[in-house]
């Protein structure tokens, strides 16, 4: 079986799925379908991010690096992969990017112990 485009290798445009095999009574079912993973639906700044995070084994840091953009647009750029897989959003303790972010210089030690007082949830 041959792996699943993604893009047209003519134009290079999105393609969608318009029929459906049964692989054993050969029954076709035709029509606009989308993809049950959704990640088929994602846009190509998602799907590459995708790429990026899983060969960085999730490392952050190391995809910061390949992307070369910084820490919040790797996180803005995760909580889309997950809307786009229909991942629900689970309320997260936040403190370890607190503490980055009083590293960094970004907070102040007050805004720091703030947030990190509300167990690390901004």
């Amino acid at each position: 079986m041959k792996k699943k485009l993604s893009e047209c290798p003519v134009c290079g445009s999105g393609l969608k799925v318009t029929e459906y095999t049964c692989t054993s009574c050969s029954t076709k079912i035709k029509g606009d379908f989308i993809c049950e993973n959704g990640i088929g639906e994602a846009d190509k700044e998602i799907t590459d991010f995708i790429k990026v995070f899983i060969t960085a084994e999730g490392n952050i840091k190391q995809v910061e690096k390949l992307l070369n953009c910084s820490y919040p647009k790797v996180k803005n750029l995760l909580k889309k992969a997950k809307t786009a897989l229909n991942i629900e959003e689970e309320e997260e303790d936040n403190s370890a990017e607190v503490i980055e972010l009083l590293a960094k210089g970004e907070i102040s030690a007050e805004d720091a112990l703030n947030k990190l007082s509300k167990g690390g949830r901004s």
